[in-house]
């Protein structure tokens, strides 16, 4: 007789933590699958091994091996199998125009790419604006209906150069300078931008002249007519500098001491003193003579008018 997968009763049940179990494993592939497993292997063995080094998928050795610009004279047969790699994907690409990234653009960042086949199919890129942040970018949906084609009607020429967006494009070949593995390097790119983006583009070259010219003028004005001539009014300029920093070395503020800074408040003192007091006693005898003859004419005067009344 089979036994009951029931316990019996007074013996101890399943686990509640048992019980609550549930799969919440995600999704993954069988590679992270296989890791995941192996760890767990490992963590039940005895010791603790030293850590591998974590596996790299393709995406991660073409980030690495990836050059903006290969040399075509190297055989790709004496190169690892990461250059072969990269090698490979650089083969695919489209390397005639390019596409910009003008997110940074103030900090003089933009970064540029070769466009895909997806990109070259459907004319970004080329005939539409190469920033990818652009309204522009993308083909107008109102052009693509009226190219397209009714029954009969010729194929389209492949040469056609007809921009699929509303706005006037600019090809420019610009110079594009990056960091590759330590070294810096220079390429003349080709790009296609609108007239908006071709002014972020060349943002940090005007910014860098228009210091140039502020450091070179100074806080000097001149008249309309020497603007004109930008190297006489760099030559101007820098003359009026030479001569006001000249008379300022010739005739160097004086900067006064504290000890003449002194002088001058004990001075200023001086002048609102108050009387000493050999003034004050003179001024007190002074005030006492003039009460004496003062007293002594009003005597007088009273002796004088009791005569006269006798008389009478």
């Amino acid at each position: 007789m089979s036994a009951s997968r029931y316990p019996a009763l007074g013996e101890p049940g399943p686990s509640t933590s048992k019980r609550r179990r549930v799969d919440t494993l995600e999704p993954e592939t069988a590679h992270e699958r296989h890791q995941r497993l192996y760890a767990l292997k490992r963590s039940y063995d005895r010791g603790r091994p030293p850590p591998r080094p974590a596996s790299k998928h393709e995406l991660d050795v073409l980030k690495e091996r990836h050059q903006f610009v290969r040399d075509s004279n190297v055989d790709p047969a004496t190169l690892s199998w990461e250059d072969q790699l990269a090698f490979k994907h650089y083969e695919t690409l489209f390397k005639e125009y390019a596409i910009v990234n003008l997110k940074h653009y103030k900090s003089g960042a933009v970064a540029l790419r070769w466009r895909t086949e997806t990109e070259v199919l459907s004319g970004i890129g080329h005939l539409t604006c190469a920033s990818l942040r652009c309204a522009h970018h993308e083909p107008s949906p109102s052009l693509l209906a009226a190219l397209e084609l009714d029954d009969g009607a010729a194929p389209p020429d492949p040469d056609d150069e007809t921009p699929l967006v509303d706005a006037r494009l600019e090809e420019l070949e610009v110079p594009f300078g990056y960091d590759e593995r330590g070294e810096r390097k220079s390429v003349l790119v080709k790009v296609v931008l609108c007239r908006e983006c071709a002014k972020k583009l060349r943002y940090g070259r005007r910014k860098a002249k228009e210091d140039r010219e502020r450091t070179a003028s100074g806080s000097v004005s001149l008249s309309p007519s020497l603007s004109r001539r930008p190297k006489e009014l760099t030559r101007c300029s820098r003359r009026a500098v030479a001569v006001r920093s000249s008379s300022r070395e010739r005739s160097p503020r004086r900067e006064r001491p504290d000890e003449d800074r002194r002088r001058e408040r004990d001075d200023s003192r001086e002048r609102v003193r108050p009387p000493s007091v050999s003034l004050l006693l003179k001024n007190v005898t002074d005030s006492g003579t003039c009460a004496q003859d003062s007293s002594r004419h009003s005597g007088q005067r009273a002796s004088s008018r009791r005569e006269r009344e006798g008389e009478r």
